[in-house]
């Protein structure tokens, strides 16, 4: 099972797009969260850039990518072994929108 997430951000100052992906890896990075942490990442000051955020104790991994001429940041909880991603999936989103969500526009989710 795949869980995919979209969120879109609202425009940064002076029309500028911030990325999503770059924010939510530089404070995941210093270990300001409890239960999310960066995996790995390639060059997060190049677009295009990619995240692997990993749970403690929580099965699974997230993937992100971030586009920036549509300001979206798109998140793929991906799951093995039988593992389900809806958990980590779900402490990602309440992570988003508590520490980021005055840039969210929306959030769409989809399974697949």
């Amino acid at each position: 099972m795949q869980i995919q997430l979209q969120a879109f951000a609202k425009r940064g100052r002076a029309g500028s797009p911030t990325s999503l992906r770059r924010l939510v890896t530089q404070d995941l990075d210093r270990g300001k969260h409890d239960l999310l942490y960066v995996e790995e990442f390639k060059d997060p000051q190049r677009s295009p850039g990619w995240a692997k955020v990993k749970g403690k104790d929580v099965p699974g991994a997230i993937n992100l990518e971030w586009d920036g001429g549509q300001r979206m940041l798109t998140a793929r909880a991906i799951a093995k072994m039988g593992n389900r991603p809806h958990q980590l999936m779900a402490i990602f989103v309440a992570y988003l929108v508590e520490r980021h969500g005055r840039r969210l526009h929306s959030v769409n989710v989809q399974l697949t």
